[in-house]
């Protein structure tokens, strides 16, 4: 009967958070309609609200798998719920400046700021205010991807730390390292650290109003460095890591960057170590939204994934000593593992240079 009972509360939160989160997208759709009208008939066929649905209804699924198998509890935080929602508003009175930058295809508005950043991270992914460069950017960022994604985001990093906990059993978390690269808001490493209380970690990223958000959001938690550069030149130490996650960060980089992070995350990973990374969906992981890849980059201004969504993984991960052991497909997200095999010999020395 407690089965049951908490199988329902499940169920009854995640319907809302999609009846929620799915109404903000619908309104940005609708105050954007002129730039979704004006997209191209994409190669391949948009997937019908249904589809979308039955594999919502999967990922769902398997997240509750996840929570019976004791992986994690029941994602069911009503205050930390509460706090994002109240962020509802801010979102809704900046869609019209997201949409009058799609309209004009203004993706440079940011260009002059962020001096000593590169040029690359100088623009505005998704068309969003500030690009990734204001303290407003970052308070907002997380609802945004929640309602990008209909309510679903939270279940499909959440799918990220399944290999994390595989890796975690046995060890000594008081010695383990866990380094999130391009961690953004630190919304997943808080994550990680309520299940991992002791588990040390580095949270890396460029901008420093996101890494500003960061350190807000984590801290309670102890044992967390913050290190504030860019992740094809981490001032991290080599073999210094036990295991390494970025979410949502390598469909936003430049192929040349793209291949020298993943250089960086085999420099820094000790022999045995796992990196996995959870970003889109490529073409063919589930081809009935294959026609959703083809719009993506122009209707929310991703520069580089197209580039990302036919991507080698294999490849660009190899000829850095990372060997692909696990995929995982999670609804628009896929979760690849990758171990890092035997001794590498490093190609240049790194110091101590982090920043906490």
């Amino acid at each position: 009967m407690e089965s049951r009972t908490s199988r329902l509360t499940y169920a009854a939160a995640q319907t809302a958070r999609v009846a929620f989160y799915g109404a903000h997208y619908i309104a940005a759709r609708v105050i954007a309609r002129e730039a979704f009208a004006a997209v191209d008939l994409p190669p391949h066929p948009i997937p019908s609200i249904g589809q979308m649905l039955r594999a919502m209804r999967t990922l769902f699924a398997q997240d509750w798998r996840n929570v019976e198998a004791g992986l994690y509890p029941m994602p069911l935080d009503l205050m930390d719920e509460m706090r994002r929602a109240a962020a509802s508003i801010r979102f809704l009175s900046d869609i019209p400046r997201v949409a009058a930058r799609q309209k004009r295809r203004g993706h440079s508005d940011v260009k002059e700021k962020g001096d000593g950043l590169p040029r690359y991270f100088r623009q505005n992914f998704h068309f969003q205010t500030d690009g990734y460069l204001s303290e407003d950017s970052a308070r907002l960022y997380d609802f945004q991807v929640e309602a990008l994604f209909g309510g679903t985001a939270d279940a499909m990093r959440r799918r990220a730390y399944v290999p994390i906990a595989r890796y975690l059993e046995g060890k000594n978390t008081n010695r383990t390292t866990l380094l999130d690269v391009g961690c953004g808001t630190g919304r997943f490493l808080r994550f990680v650290k309520s299940l991992q209380p002791k588990l040390k970690a580095v949270a890396l990223d460029l901008s420093e109003p996101y890494l500003e958000r960061a350190r807000h959001n984590l801290k309670r938690e102890k044992g967390v460095k913050f290190v504030s550069a860019p992740a094809e030149n981490m001032p991290l130490e080599d073999t210094s890591i036990d295991a390494a996650i970025s979410i949502y960060l390598f469909h936003e980089l430049p192929p040349k960057i793209r291949a020298s992070v993943a250089r960086e995350i085999g420099r820094v990973l000790k022999p045995g170590g796992i990196f996995v990374l959870a970003d889109s969906i490529q073409y063919g992981d589930v081809p009935a939204f294959d026609g959703l890849i083809d719009v993506f980059p122009t209707l929310l201004h991703e520069p580089y994934y197209s580039s990302f969504a036919k991507c080698d993984l294999d490849s660009v991960f190899g000829a850095a000593g990372l060997t692909r052991i696990q995929t995982d497909i999670a609804y628009m997200t896929k979760v690849s593992v990758f171990r890092r095999e035997g001794p590498r010999k490093s190609t240049r020395g790194r110091g101590k240079g982090t920043r906490e």
